[in-house]
């Protein structure tokens, strides 16, 4: 079967590997579509991978073709998206439900062979099924459709909440939706990203700011903030860009008694200057940090209120689908992802007729 297997830093080849050995409890999936994400670039590009040779892939969907014995939820032919943890289900934090703070797991597409494969085998926990309304490549968009979902289920009720969201590539995008959907009153968008932030606005933003075009004499995105929000500043602040500019600025913008949401990975040193630091403190900031997107029953409600809400068009991300390539293509994808100031949602299509 072909796969995209890297070698090295950028060091990607379309090779014939082995068909997946199926294990008791696991399900081989036919790949349909698969997305490439923002963490599968240093694994591809900057030899950041766990080991090498390599598959990585774990926004998927697909088709079941075998099942292996102990299997009770799937038979050949359901059609599945990939929820790509596989936690212990042992240590403590799975015992609580916590899957993604387990100190042993495994991960699909990172610590094991990903989906950027004709066919992957994967652990039967880790299949949600999805019900003919949806496309592969809606289905693959499931992933970081829950990562945006469970951070914002994670801070409480949004009704009446003013939102601002801080970088609007794929996680900042489903912010924006999600937090329309669950009853934010407002909600603002903000990146240096003209043509994302219109994307933005077409997904439900009220208001999209520029903050690279912000003078600092004037209160820079702070003050801008403020201005949108009737002089209070938001009730919550969704961090998804990973910068360090704006993990400091997502506690400068939140109104008193605010809530602040990091969902981006920080990979610089984070900075907080006295005054911004003490804004937590004087504000009575309440900080959550976020990390994948699982709770009990595993993989949990996430993956279920996404599903519906995808499959019933409540939510409707295909416009963040900016490229679909084939699998021969997977080197240009990554390529794409991390050149194209227009890519926001980088997508493989294991059948070319569906490009």
């Amino acid at each position: 079967m072909k796969a995209a297997v890297i070698h090295g830093p950028g060091d990607i080849r379309i090779e014939d590997i082995p068909y997946p050995i199926l294990e008791p409890g696991e399900v081989i999936v036919r790949i349909g579509a698969c997305g490439v994400c923002g963490s599968d670039l240093p694994r591809a590009l900057d030899g950041k991978a766990h080991f090498y040779p390599t598959v990585v892939g774990h926004e998927a969907a697909g088709e079941v073709v075998e099942v292996g014995a102990e299997v009770t939820r799937f038979d050949p032919g359901d059609r599945v998206a990939v929820a790509p943890l596989v936690p212990c289900m042992e240590c403590e934090a799975c015992q609580l439900g916590r899957y993604s703070l387990c100190r042993q797991y495994s991960f699909i597409g990172s610590r094991r062979q990903g989906c950027m494969a004709e066919y992957v085998a994967i652990p039967e926990r880790s299949l949600v099924p999805i019900p003919k309304e949806l496309s592969y490549e809606q289905a693959a968009m499931l992933e970081p459709a829950t990562v945006s979902l469970y951070g914002l289920l994670k801070v409480g009720s949004l009704a009446g909440t003013s939102v601002t969201v801080l970088g609007v590539g794929t996680i900042g995008l489903f912010a924006v939706m999600w937090a329309k959907f669950l009853g934010a009153s407002q909600v603002l968008a903000v990146d240096i990203n003209d043509w994302k932030l219109e994307r933005a606005r077409e997904l439900g933003a009220d208001a999209v700011v520029n903050s690279k075009k912000l003078s600092t004499a004037e209160g820079g995105l702070a003050e801008t903030i403020r201005s949108l929000t009737s002089g209070a500043g938001c009730g919550l602040a969704v961090e998804t860009a990973g910068h360090p500019i704006t993990q400091v600025q997502a506690v400068e913008i939140c109104a008193n008694g605010g809530r602040v949401l990091y969902v981006g990975t920080a990979h610089e040193p984070v900075h907080f200057e006295a005054k911004a630091f003490e804004a937590i403190i004087r504000k009575e900031l309440v900080i959550y940090g976020s990390w994948m997107s699982y709770s009990a029953p595993f993989p949990g409600r996430e993956w279920q209120i996404a599903v519906t809400a995808l499959a019933d068009g409540a939510l409707e991300p295909s416009a963040m689908i900016t490229h679909r390539f084939g699998l021969a293509d997977a080197r240009e994808a990554f390529e794409t992802l991390r050149s194209c100031d227009r890519a926001i949602k980088v997508m493989l299509l294991m059948d070319d007729s569906q490009r």
